[in-house]
């Protein structure tokens, strides 16, 4: 597999890495490269369409996972834990319509069909397109397959440690890791979550433990693409294509009201609570575009610098969460699972110290 093909896929394959031993994952989305033939436009919205599952599922995964309990720390107490979180993509962000999308140089080959997967969609190859310049095809390609999985993964590795007045501050952070020639991955975060229980009259008799908890996180993922001219394209030997890069964040913020009660073995818990999520994406660097040159009734290639760049929202505003933790001694297995538009399981292992 060429560079070309596969080293925009990073972009939307880094956080399942984490979840498989195989780089093959890479590969399912090798012909995004060829968005940028059909120039900033096109490939901006076609770009869009594609990666629809990523700001919202990722952004979903990244507002959960904060917490095990209703209760907080005793002073300087502490749990380390590792997660994995799974947003499952809806049936309508698994595919998308060509034909509603506003294209100007891509156009369905004859005979194809315009539905086609998101990054979230099934494993089997799009429709062929077609680019045109001026009433000429320049090229050609078949829209991405999907992932073939209908879910956005994400890892987690996180600390908290208790403060005073009955409050925990967890902190979120993988250090930057170079994915081979692909790229680079880190993530950061930081919630505090503090105890309303201690406030409340007559907490002794109160039947649960209620806080409330505020978290941000951000992920950054860059890559290296290298996009070539088309061979039979004239092209300028002195332009330098080797500078092509995408970088892409996610930025969450959650806000919950957290009830739940601790038994000997076990914690339940419930939280409803407000959340937001935003995706970044700058594509930067030149890359060859094909066009059609009137005067010489030949095809050459144009210079496109620094593309496009976008941010989009993610779809989850409010949610509702429940949980169990599993304590034995020190050791602690534990999950919940979100209700929302993109709903997510979460689930990991940890040692706590309360």
């Amino acid at each position: 597999m060429s560079k070309s093909h596969s080293s925009i896929s990073i972009l939307v394959f880094t956080i399942i890495m984490f979840f498989c031993s195989s780089n093959s994952t890479f590969g399912q989305s090798d012909r995004i490269g060829e968005f940028l033939r059909a120039g900033a436009e096109d490939a901006e919205v076609l770009t869009r369409a594609y990666l629809k599952p990523l700001p919202n599922g990722i952004g979903a995964n990244l507002n959960t996972g904060w917490f095990t309990s209703a209760s907080t720390h005793k002073t300087l107490g502490f749990d380390i834990q590792v997660r994995g979180a799974l947003a499952f993509i809806p049936s309508s962000d698994q595919n998308f319509n060509l034909n509603d999308l506003d294209l100007r140089k891509v156009e369905l080959a004859a005979g194809e069909s315009p539905i086609t997967p998101t990054a979230g969609g099934d494993d089997s190859a799009g429709p062929e397109v077609v680019v045109q310049d001026n009433g000429n095809e320049v090229t050609r390609f078949n829209m991405p397959q999907g992932s073939g999985f209908n879910f956005v993964p994400a890892p987690m590795i996180q600390a908290s440690v208790g403060l005073i007045k009955n409050t925990d501050v967890t902190v979120r952070y993988v250090p930057e890791v170079t994915i081979g020639d692909y790229g680079h991955f880190n993530q950061k975060g930081i919630g505090i979550k503090h105890s309303l229980t201690q406030w409340l009259p007559a907490n002794k008799l109160f039947p649960v433990d209620i806080s409330i908890f505020a978290g941000y996180n951000r992920i950054d993922i860059d890559a290296n693409l290298n996009l070539d001219p088309e061979e039979d394209a004239v092209t300028d030997p002195t332009v330098n294509y080797d500078n092509q890069k995408v970088k892409t964040t996610f930025d969450t913020f959650s806000a919950k009201v957290i009830v739940g009660k601790d038994l000997p073995f076990i914690s339940v818990f419930g939280a409803v609570g407000y959340e937001t999520s935003t995706m970044n994406l700058d594509v930067t660097g030149n890359y060859p575009v094909p066009v059609y040159d009137e005067t010489t009734g030949t095809k050459r290639t144009e210079t496109l610098t620094d593309p496009f760049s976008y941010s989009e929202d993610g779809a989850n505003d409010f949610s509702l969460t429940g949980g169990l933790k599993f304590k034995l001694l020190f050791f602690n297995v534990f999950g919940e699972y979100t209700l929302a538009k993109y709903p997510v399981a979460n689930a990991g292992v940890g040692f706590s110290f309360r």
